[in-house]
């Protein structure tokens, strides 16, 4: 079964990975650069995995598969 991650903003102009189906963030940073580099390194550890990459305004951006 695949992990879905999304790099998305989030509350106090803050920016958060959080795991598709969680209530709240996996982990929360000042920037969206560092929210996307550590959610590279949480879909490369937890593959098959793809991580889903939002605007600020919510809208995809990019996608990413890690697979086997």
């Amino acid at each position: 079964m695949k992990t879905i991650y999304h790099v998305q903003s989030g509350k106090y102009e803050k920016w958060e990975l959080k795991k598709e189906g969680a209530n709240q963030a996996t982990k929360t940073f000042e920037t969206k650069e560092e929210a996307y580099q550590f959610g590279r390194e949480m879909c490369d550890e937890n593959r098959p995995s793809e991580l889903i990459v939002h605007q600020l305004n919510g809208d995809i951006e990019d996608k990413s598969l890690y697979n086997k």
